[in-house]
């Protein structure tokens, strides 16, 4: 992760900096991959950083009003959004993200847990010649290892897809992804690589209890994981029609 320094100063135009990426790309999970608001709350949370950290730099993504911001905040409910140039930035950088997690895990053979801190490290240091040629040698993959779409592949989030915690006991079930939200705790995707709960493999719920805050799911070797209802929050399946 980049350091959250301020790099703006008070009456500048904000301009594209690794920390602004940073900030562009965790809006721009949440609302749009994960489908949730993103409040400043949540993105001090995502960020690692203070709420009052969080509030100084989207104030200053918000630009001067001459429609060069990245952001805009809903006045009423403080939501935050990404207006189009803060799209653009935010989609460059989710794509350099997951193409370079397929390198890692794909070419180089590291981990989930390790290629996701390591690809924060070194998307901001692609080119669009390094990105373009990256694409091309990994054979234009659809999504990054946790089943994530790559933007500018042509791939989408499928629509049929549920939350794990969503999915009622004796439901057999196809991972389709591992939420962004997800991949900001190593030992999580250490533990699903581990059981080998990731997209494409088969399970069958064996027990959803809200009541015990756990979902237990068996695949077809029959392995067991079992998954606190926040964490399966973070998953998302699809139900298998048999």
């Amino acid at each position: 992760m980049v350091n959250h320094q301020h790099e703006h100063s008070v009456g500048e135009d904000p301009k594209v900096t690794p920390t602004v990426e940073e900030y562009l790309e965790s809006i721009y999970n949440m609302t749009v991959d994960e489908g949730k608001p993103a409040i400043a709350a949540r993105l001090a949370q995502r960020m690692g950083v203070s709420p009052v950290t969080v509030f100084d730099t989207v104030k200053r993504l918000k630009g001067e009003g001459r429609g060069d911001g990245f952001v805009i905040v809903d006045e009423k409910s403080k939501e935050i959004t990404l207006t189009e140039r803060g799209k653009e930035v935010a989609l460059s950088l989710a794509r350099r993200h997951r193409l370079t997690e397929r390198l890692l895990v794909d070419v180089l053979g590291l981990d989930w847990e390790e290629s996701h801190e390591e690809a924060c490290r070194l998307e901001h240091s692609i080119s669009p010649r390094l990105e373009e040629a990256l694409t091309a040698f990994l054979g234009n993959p659809q999504t990054c290892p946790h089943g994530n779409p790559i933007p500018g592949s042509g791939a989408k989030i499928d629509p049929r897809a549920h939350p794990l915690n969503e999915i009622a006991a004796g439901s057999d079930i196809i991972v389709i992804r591992i939420g962004e939200e997800a991949e900001h705790e190593p030992g999580l995707l250490k533990y699903l690589q581990q059981y080998n709960f990731v997209p494409g493999v088969k399970f069958h719920v064996k027990g959803a209890s809200p009541f015990n805050d756990v979902v237990t799911a068996i695949n077809n070797e029959g392995r067991e994981i079992t998954l606190g209802v926040k964490t399966a929050n973070k998953i998302w399946v699809l139900p298998v029609d048999h």
